[in-house]
Order: C-alpha cells, then sequence, then structure tokens
C-alpha cells in the first residue's frame, strides 16, 4: 500500500512537473501590441531578445525593419545559451561597429534612412551610435553623425559630385568676373593728350573733326554714355589739330573773304565815278559846239552821237561788272570761291535752307556758285551734272566734292585745297572746315 501510494506521488509529482514545463515553454513565446513610435530595436531592448530573432519569427523585413502600429508580433523566448550567444554576437557587432565607425557631416537633403542607404546599416544603428532617441527621424545639415559601414560602391560618384561641381562653378565665376572687365573697359590715355568741355550742339563726329582724330578713340579714351553732356569734359588722344588754330584760320579767311569784297566793291564804285565824270565832261563840250551858226544844222546829230557817246560811256561800268558774274574757272576765281565759302563758317545747318540764315550742304554750295553767277542746281544729284567729273587727287580749289557713286550722291562741298573743304555738315552742326583724312570724298566736279 505504502509502495503503491509512493509510485502514485511520485507519478503526481513527474506530471505536476512535465505540466510546468509545458507551461514554461508555452509562456516562453510572448506577444505584444505594436504602440505608437515603437521599433524593432526597441522591442528587442525591451524583451532582451535579438532584432533578427523577432524579424524571423514575424517576417519583418530585414532591410526596412518596418513595423505597424497595432500589429501584434510574437516575441521569442529568452534562455540563458540565446541570451549569451546573442550578447556575444552584440558584443562582436559593437566591437566591429566600433572599428569601423566614421564621422558624416549631414548635408542638405540627407535623413537617417539614406544615410543608413548609403553606408549599409540601418536607421537603429545610426541612432544607437549617435544617442539619438527611438523615435528621433530629424537631422540637420551640418550635423556630424557617427556611421559604422562603409560607403557602396554605386554611391561612389557622390562623394566626387561636390568637387565637380566646385569646378563647375569656377568657370563661372571667372566669367562673370570676364563680364564684370568687360561692361568697365579700362580708359586708354596718351602722353600726349588734352581735354575738351562739351558745347551745346557738338556731337562726337564734330568733336572728333575739330581735333583730327577718330570717334573710335574718342570713345576709348573716355567713359562715354548714350549721349553727350553740356560741359562735359572729354579727354583726347594725340590731336592732329588745334581748334584754336582752326579757328585763327577761319577767322583770317574770313577777313580775307571781307577784305576782298571791300576790293571789289571799291573797284566797281570807281568804275562808276570814272563814267559819271565822262559823261559830265562830255555835257561840259556840247555848249561849245553850239556856239558856231554853220553847225547849227548838224546839232541833232552831234546829240545824237553824244547820247550813243552817253550810252556807251554807261554801259562800260556793266562791261567792268560782267566778270565778277562769270563762272570760275582758274586758280585765282577758285580762290574767290573758296574764301567766300569761307566767309559763311559759323551759319547753322537748316534741313533745305538756302540763305545766310541757315544752309543745307548743297543750299551752301548754290548759294556760294550764284553769287559768281552760276546756277548749278539745288540739290547734290542736279550739281553732279553742273561740270566734268574729275578724280579727288585732280580736284582744284573753288571744285565741287561729292560723297555717294554717281546719281545717288548724299553730301557736297567746296575743295579748300590740300586735304581741307567747307560744308555744311549736318543738323545740329555750322558751317565749318573738313580734313578729308577723316572723310574722304567719292569723286570731284570741275564747274564748266
Amino acid at each position: 500500500m505504502n509502495h503503491t501510494a509512493k509510485k502514485l506521488l511520485v507519478g503526481t509529482v513527474g506530471a505536476a512537473g512535465l505540466f510546468l514545463a509545458t507551461t514554461a515553454t508555452a509562456n516562453a513565446d510572448t506577444t505584444h501590441k505594436v504602440a505608437k513610435n515603437d521599433t524593432v530595436w526597441d522591442l528587442s531592448q525591451k524583451y532582451g531578445v535579438s532584432i533578427q530573432a523577432i524579424e524571423a519569427l514575424n517576417n519583418i523585413d530585414q532591410n526596412s525593419h518596418l513595423i505597424v502600429t497595432g500589429q501584434t508580433l510574437k516575441v521569442p523566448a529568452k534562455d540563458a545559451q540565446v541570451s549569451e550567444n546573442n550578447n556575444t554576437a552584440q558584443a562582436a557587432d559593437k566591437k566591429a561597429d566600433t572599428e569601423n565607425t566614421s564621422d558624416v557631416t549631414v548635408k542638405a537633403g540627407d535623413t537617417l534612412w539614406t544615410l543608413a542607404q548609403q553606408y549599409n546599416t540601418s536607421v537603429e544603428k545610426l541612432r544607437e551610435l549617435n544617442g539619438l532617441a527611438a523615435d528621433a527621424y530629424l537631422i540637420h545639415p551640418g550635423n556630424v553623425l557617427r556611421v559604422n559601414g562603409t560607403v557602396q560602391a554605386t554611391q561612389q560618384p557622390a562623394q566626387t559630385e561636390q568637387p565637380v561641381q566646385q569646378q563647375t562653378e569656377q568657370p563661372v565665376v571667372q566669367q562673370e568676373a570676364t563680364q564684370e572687365q568687360a561692361q568697365e573697359p579700362q580708359l586708354v590715355v596718351s602722353a600726349n593728350h588734352t581735354t575738351h568741355t562739351v558745347q551745346a550742339g557738338e556731337s562726337l563726329y564734330s568733336i572728333a573733326q575739330a581735333y583730327g582724330v577718330t570717334v573710335d578713340s574718342l570713345r576709348s579714351a573716355n567713359n562715354l554714355g548714350a549721349t553727350l553732356l553740356v560741359g562735359q569734359t572729354l579727354t583726347i588722344n594725340d590731336p592732329a589739330k588745334d581748334p584754336a588754330q582752326e579757328a585763327a584760320a577761319q577767322q583770317a579767311a574770313q577777313e580775307q573773304a571781307a577784305s576782298q569784297a571791300q576790293q571789289e566793291a571799291a573797284t566797281q564804285q570807281a568804275a562808276q565815278e570814272q563814267a559819271a565824270a565822262a559823261q559830265a565832261q562830255q555835257q561840259v563840250q556840247q555848249p561849245v559846239q553850239n556856239q558856231a551858226p554853220a553847225q547849227t544844222q548838224t546839232q541833232a546829230p552831234a546829240q545824237q552821237t553824244q547820247q550813243t557817246q552817253q550810252v556807251q560811256q554807261q554801259a562800260q561800268p556793266a562791261q567792268v561788272q560782267q566778270p565778277q558774274q562769270q563762272v570760275v574757272s582758274t586758280s585765282a576765281d577758285g580762290s574767290a570761291i573758296a574764301a567766300y565759302a569761307q566767309s559763311f563758317i559759323g551759319t547753322p545747318y537748316v534741313w533745305g535752307g538756302s540763305t545766310p540764315s541757315g544752309f543745307d550742304c548743297s543750299g551752301l554750295t548754290q548759294y556760294v556758285y550764284a553769287h559768281f553767277g552760276k546756277q548749278i542746281g539745288r540739290n547734290t544729284i542736279a550739281q553732279e551734272s553742273a561740270g566734268t567729273h574729275i578724280p579727288v587727287s585732280q580736284a582744284q580749289v573753288g571744285d565741287l566734292l561729292f560723297w555717294g557713286t554717281p546719281g545717288s550722291t548724299y553730301h557736297v562741298a567746296i575743295y579748300l585745297g590740300g586735304n581741307s573743304f567747307v560744308a555744311a555738315p549736318e543738323p545740329g552742326q555750322s558751317v565749318k572746315i573738313g580734313n578729308m583724312a577723316y572723310f574722304m570724298p567719292s569723286f570731284a566736279v570741275h564747274v564748266n
């Protein structure tokens, strides 16, 4: 009886032990309902098991480690051997992580996930290495993070992207600097230079003509805007002419022309006085002839003879004046034309003007030649036909100079000799002397 009871007790104890073991085994695998901000790494720390064990038991993607709020997960049992193995593996992982860590500076656009992908690690490891909270996702440019692992080969170009960009940006900076230099050209000032103050009515062309330089030379020596300003000071490099001397020459030419005009007037007045004196002398002689009675019958023919002589004597001054109206052809006549044309220097340019109150180019030449009794036409096309076409090299003083092809000329002037001519140049300017070295005519016409 006792033996039977002993066996029963042993069996009962054994069954109870088996039941407890079975219960322990069943209770070893617990479950966990995922809460907000839970991660696999958090659960592994909470239950003392590895991330790999939780992910393997619940079929979780070991690359994304993604779990969802409300999801029910199985947590594997923790025994001493597994824990020891896990601790050993974790220690080895930590040692490997420590040996293979490096510092990375966060750039704009970086996230924990992109850095984990770039260095072939996980977001959890990045948080663990840098002491970040389990729910931390936000990082800022300039932050320095410790990472383990190496950059994947496919990501290598990302490291060289910044130097390439710097190399690409450098020519842009150089190009901008070059453009700034192009926008601010250096002014060229020669040792032989002078200055000029802009007056009302002047232009770059007229100033260049006055100093015997080019418009490009003026632009290179001065920081010019769209328009010239009255009172603006310009630098003139290597002037070939002195406007003061030119003005003195023009004044001398005007005085010479005025003197010639006075001489012509004096000559005409002397001829008229001489004709008047001859007429008076004939009138005195007429009564003496009337005193002879025998000549009474011949008085009428004598009077007729005297009248004829008076008419001839009165016509004599007209014959003296006649050379003033003839077309000039000799060098002296050409000089007179040139001098008379220069007497109008300073007369303002007026479009369509043909009087001393204002000339255009063909109006000036028409007026000057009309003074000497020659009608050459009103415009440049008509004036081309006023004489014989000759090369500019054969032009004589007083000849006409034309710019443009025959039949379509656009400018005319009067030749003064050398490289000089007088013309009414353009609106806003006045009649002045020009230089063929800077404005070469196309051909010349010697007026017939």
